[in-house]
């Protein structure tokens, strides 16, 4: 889960609490954490806890006494929380969505704090199905903002969509949520013709207009995993794990994309990632096209394939790994 989906559920969480969550409470009700060992749980919400706060989020610490238990809890007051009703429009607030996600990123300072403009409002608000966050938004993307405003106001589209093999069909669409991966948006919904979840990639969309009636997402609607993260999760019968290590110079990117995933510091300011791997081939294409800046550290043999693949910059890619 990225880490401003888990930000989100804990804001919502502390919000809406009648009493005090205890810690033991956050980690195993919260969607995001849940982690076996109470330590690595205690450093990620105390980072959680931090970032809301220089946000302005005011995550308050109370004792429980009051309430027959012992210890303490957190919870977020509304009177101190919300912001005035600015009456948004819905294409308003889809606009600043997306304005926020390009300007500064998903996620971090001022985009969490559309959180404020719409947390626990009815209609429009973050409180309902939003985008999944993801890098490189492709915000010329001219159907984005129509179907940000389709999904928040819970009205059905039309369009005409061209599939990859260049077949052409007419479609009606109740959106669930907008999904990006690797450079691209898709749009999930319940397809109007099977009355199926299906996903449509935004780039083969034309035509796109509003529809007649309204709808409800379903509670159990998957929409971040109706779309398959990155190349070299998928494609094998068995999924294993690979430690990849990102140079100073690449970590960033392993920062923005890969926060979910275990990750450790390395020697002179790399770092170490675990990462899910299914397809082999998949994962030594991605890593070779970083020219050195990221390398694979084990499993042994997925290293050697790599050195094998790049042998005329061999010496380049021993030094990387150091």
């Amino acid at each position: 889960m990225a880490r401003i989906e888990r930000l989100i559920n804990l804001v919502a969480a502390l919000l809406e609490t009648r009493r005090p969550l205890s810690a033991e409470e956050i980690r195993t009700r919260i969607a995001g954490y849940g982690q076996e060992s109470k330590e690595a749980f205690r450093r990620s919400f105390e980072r959680d806890k931090q970032a809301l706060r220089e946000m302005g989020v005011p995550v308050e610490t109370r004792s429980l006494e009051p309430y027959g238990e012992e210890g303490e809890g957190y919870l977020i007051p509304k009177d101190r929380y919300y912001l005035p009703d600015l009456d948004l429009e819905p294409d308003e607030l889809a606009a600043l969505r997306i304005a926020v996600d390009t300007l500064l990123g998903p996620g971090e300072g001022a985009g969490t704090g559309l959180l404020k403009l719409s947390m626990g409002t009815e209609g429009p608000g973050l409180g309902a199905p939003r985008p999944i966050a993801g890098a490189n938004v492709a915000v010329e993307d001219p159907h984005l903002s129509s179907l940000y405003e389709a999904l928040t106001a819970r009205t059905p589209v039309a369009f005409r969509y061209e599939d990859a093999r260049g077949r052409v069909s007419q479609r009606r669409v109740e959106p669930w949520g907008l999904v990006h991966r690797a450079g691209h948006w898709y749009l999930v919904g319940r397809d109007g013709a099977s009355g199926e979840r299906r996903t449509f990639k935004l780039v083969r969309i034309s035509e796109l207009t509003s529809s007649d009636g309204s709808y409800e997402i379903p509670a159990d609607a998957d929409v971040s995993g109706a779309v398959g993260g990155e190349a070299w999760e998928f494609g094998g019968s068995e999924v294993g794990r690979a430690t990849v290590r990102f140079a100073p110079e690449a970590r960033w990117w392993a920062e923005q994309n890969l926060s979910h995933l275990p990750a450790a510091e390395a020697s002179s300011g790399a770092l170490d990632v675990d990462m899910p791997v299914g397809n082999d081939a998949a994962l030594l294409g991605w890593v070779i096209g970083w020219g050195g800046s990221v390398v694979i550290v084990s499993p042994p043999e997925l290293r050697r394939a790599l050195v094998d693949h790049v042998a005329p910059w061999r010496p380049r890619v021993a030094e990387s790994s150091r």
